[in-house]
Parts: C-alpha cells; structure tokens; sequence
C-alpha cells in the first residue's frame, strides 16, 4: 500500500469515527410512575392508560434530567414528563409527570394540557408551551428548575396573540433569545402568518406579522451581533429568515428573507453556538447538520435503517457539549421502539454565545422593547418588497448570505482539523512503512544468510561422492 493510499483510509476513518454515540436506553414499550394510595381519579387514569399513544415530540435537558413533551392522545394522563440521564437498573426508566400529577388534569384550566414546545434557559428555568385544550385556553408556564420545581409564572395569551379557538390555533415551538435585561421567547403558531414574541420582564405577549404564509419550525442563530431566527416554510420546502431586532417591536411587522428550498420538509431545527444546524425531515430515517456559513450540504448526522415514523426524532443540547437524540421505529403493524443517545459534539444550546457577541449585540441593537415605537423602521413598513422568489433557487446560493468573517471562522476551523487528521494519519502511515522497510531488510539479510550457508554446504558435498 502506497502512503497515498494509507494516509486517505486513514483520514476517512479518522472522519468517520469523529462522533460516537452512548446507548442510554432503549423502550419497547413506555409506562409511567404511578402514585401510590387512594386517590381514585389517578386509578382511572391508569386504567384509561394506552402506552401505544406516548410519543414524544419535544425534548430539552438540564443537569440529570431529560424533560420530554409527549402528544396529547387519548390515554396518555401527562403531556409533559422527565427522566434521569442515567441510571443503575438495567431496565429503562419509567416516566415521571413534571412537576407532579397535579399539575396535569384534563379541562383543568389551572393545569397543563397539551405541552409541546419546550426550553431550557441558561439560569436554570424550564420555558413550556401549552397549547391548551378545547376549554382551555393556552399558556406559556416558566418553572425554576434550581428551585424545587416551583411555578415562577404563567402566563396567559390574551385573544389578540393566540386565537382561543381551538380550531385555529396550534403553539408548536419556543427559542429564547437573551437580552442585556430580559430574556424574549419567540413562539411559533402554525396556523397564522405571525410570529409570537413573549418578554420575561413584562410578562407580555405581542405578535409579529411575517407575510410569508405559515411556518412549521424555527430555530434561533445568535452567533452573528443580531441574531437571526430562521423559519421553514409550511408544506413548501422554503427556508426564510427574519433580523430579530424586527420582532422586538411591540405589533410591528418584519419582513423574511429567503435563503433557500430544502430538499423535503424538516420539522424540527436546532442551533448550537457554532452556527451548525441540526435538522431533521418529515419520514426521514437520518438527523443532518449544517453550518449556516457555507453552501447548503446534508451533512448525515445520525441515521437508522429502521423507522417507520413520520416524526422519527427529538434532540436536544445540554450545557456539557452533548447531543441527546430519541429515536422511533416501528416493527410489524404496533410494534413501537425507542432508543435514546447522546453523543459528544463539543459544542452547547445556540444561547451559550460568546461574551464578546453578547457585548456587540447590546451596543449596535437599539430596538429593544419599550413601551414606546422604535425609531428604527422595520424593511416591510418602509415599503420595501421582499425579494421574487425564483423557482430554480437553492440552498448552494445561501453562503452569500453569511458573514464574511464567519466563513473564514469556519473554514480555518475545518483547515486546521483537517491538518491535524492529516497529520496523524501520515505519522501512522511513516511508522507503517517504516515497519514494512525493516521487515523486508530482516527478509533481505535472512535470505542472504541462507544462501551463503547453502553454497558452504554443496562443496563438501560434492567431494563425499567422490
């Protein structure tokens, strides 16, 4: 084997090991940690209870805890539950309802009915979107995870945010975006053309109209000195962005940016704090990556052969650098399979930006909220008409839209590691054909040895028989 050759096998596998996943655990089939006594609604709870219908969509993790958001199908008594991130018993863990069974009543308006989206801010607070119930309206619960779990607030979306209908509403994600003073969630309703922006410090909500139709999933960049919230297009393959100094005017309107088509429909994103993107398809069987600074490439993350779901995953980050992933897959007709795993990627949530950004972002935005009008006027209200979306558009043509210092941050990066596995892979490869020339030396000088003995030894042989 030429060095050439040694060296590239070594570099692939140097590249292709670059991310190992932990099993942690595996269910054939979810239960939940029942109380114990006398209380008789939760034995008809437990009786109603169908594991069949547990089906994760929403996941954030904090310390020694995974915080999971289930769909709220008949038979399943909690939307919301946790698990440890790891344990002693060779049998998975079971689901516990968070904050307790309390807090989850059917038409219990003081309660939580459907939560979906959820985050975990970096002061220790769990941000849970409820969506509601027929008779109860939605709710954006904030609890203190460093405080025994307590309530910090609820807040209730009044009429003119969230339609009360149940038909036209459907609260599905949060990002949280952190100011100098307030911490802002953006809230994504998928059956309006707006986006809702929730602040801590007043506990209020607004909207933002976005003119582009509706969205299905948002993650949130904050790496560049405004961050940028990046939304997918609803059933239309389109990937927009919008400046989130836009959003933070009180009833305003921001104007998207088109960035590119996908290939198919991801349902979910997710940033981490170096501008790589975690996506995942409708039916897809693989998670892919992305770093936003560089042309579009599905970068496989992660990939099953199995799945037979439409919704196949749920990830999150936790503050150590590592990505947690729920898989679903489906054997036979019912036959339902999760697995959780996390692997190690060296980076944390997209809110652990640098300080240095964080300082840039609160000296150039000016447009924070106040009760008074901001004196920046936002591209729609200026009449400027976003760009004609042409049909051969793609995400190859995205790279322009990134910042130039970013691009050259990145690809240093990738230079320098590149370097590195080159490098290795040649000091395995001089030691390989270092080993190889003395082998063939030590053949050489055997070879030679015998050769001599044998010519010593044919003359002498010669004259006995004479």
């Amino acid at each position: 084997m030429s060095p050439f050759l040694a060296a590239t096998f070594l570099l692939s596998l140097c590249l292709a090991n670059a991310v190992n996943f932990t099993y942690v655990y595996e269910w054939n089939e979810f239960d939940f940690v029942w109380p114990s006594g006398a209380d008789t609604s939760i034995g008809q709870i437990k009786q109603q209870f169908n594991p069949e219908n547990v089906e994760p969509q929403f996941m954030a993790v904090f310390g020694e805890r995974i915080f999971v958001s289930l769909d709220s199908y008949v038979g399943v008594p909690a939307s919301l539950v946790w698990l440890p991130t790891s344990g002693t018993s060779t049998s998975p863990p079971k689901l516990t309802p968070f904050p307790s069974w309390h807090l989850h009543k059917e038409d219990n308006c003081d309660t939580i009915q459907w939560a979906y989206g959820l985050e975990v801010d970096t002061e220790g607070r769990l941000w849970v979107l409820d969506n509601g119930s027929s008779v109860c309206r939605s709710k954006l619960w904030i609890f203190d995870l460093l405080n025994n779990d307590t309530t910090e607030r609820v807040h209730h979306f009044p009429d003119t945010v969230v339609s009360q209908s149940n038909m036209d509403r459907a609260l599905r994600d949060i990002v949280l975006d952190k100011t100098p003073d307030d911490y802002l969630a953006y809230i994504l309703d998928i059956g309006s053309e707006h986006i809702v922006v929730y602040s801590r410090k007043m506990d209020k909500s607004w909207t933002v109209k976005t003119r582009r139709g509706t969205w299905q999933s948002l993650a949130l960049s904050r790496s560049r000195e405004v961050g940028e919230l990046y939304l997918a297009r609803d059933s239309r393959k389109e990937l927009y962005s919008v400046s989130v100094s836009e959003l933070r005017n009180e009833g305003g309107s921001a104007a998207v940016k088109f960035i590119c088509t996908w290939t198919e429909d991801p349902y979910r994103m997710l940033f981490d704090n170096a501008d790589v993107m975690y996506a995942a398809y409708y039916g897809k069987n693989y998670v892919f990556t992305w770093n936003i600074s560089e042309s579009f490439r599905e970068q496989r993350f992660h990939e099953v052969k199995r799945q037979g779901a439409s919704v196949p995953f749920t990830f999150a980050l936790d503050t150590d650098g590592n990505l947690w992933i729920t898989e679903r897959y489906v054997t036979g007709s019912k036959n339902r399979h999760y697995k959780l795993l996390k692997a190690a990627v060296g980076a944390r949530s997209y809110q652990f930006i640098p300080s240095t950004a964080l300082f840039a972002a609160s000296t150039t935005s000016q447009t924070f909220v106040t009760g008074e009008k901001s004196t920046e006027t936002p591209e729609s209200q200026t009449g400027t008409t976003p760009p004609t979306l042409e049909s051969n558009e793609t995400c190859d043509g995205v790279a322009d839209f990134s910042e130039d210092h970013l691009k050259s941050q990145s690809l240093n990066t990738i230079l320098i590691w590149m370097l590195v596995c080159c490098l290795i892979c040649l000091v395995l490869s001089g030691a390989v054909i270092a080993w190889l020339t003395l082998r063939m030396k030590k053949m050489q000088t055997s070879l030679k040895q015998n050769s001599k003995e044998n010519r010593e030894l044919l003359p002498s042989t010669c004259e006995s028989r004479h």
